[in-house]
């Protein structure tokens, strides 16, 4: 039989494990097709980096550079 504190342990890890993959998901959208703010590329996959909208190369280099 498994010791009481063992068990909540195990059960306060399960619980952050699910919070955490919860707000992964949230933070990380599918992309959307639109205009690069970086590179005013039209008609591209965006996502929000930075505080605007960004391609992936874009993105790639923001964070290069963060």
């Amino acid at each position: 039989m498994a010791d009481p504190v063992d068990q909540a342990n195990d059960f306060a890890a399960a619980a952050a494990d699910r919070t955490i993959a919860a707000a992964r998901a949230a933070v990380r959208p599918d992309p959307v097709i639109g205009t690069c703010n970086a590179c005013l590329e039209e008609d591209m996959p965006v996502l929000t980096c930075g505080g605007m909208l960004r391609c992936t190369e874009c993105r790639a280099k923001w964070e290069k550079r963060r």
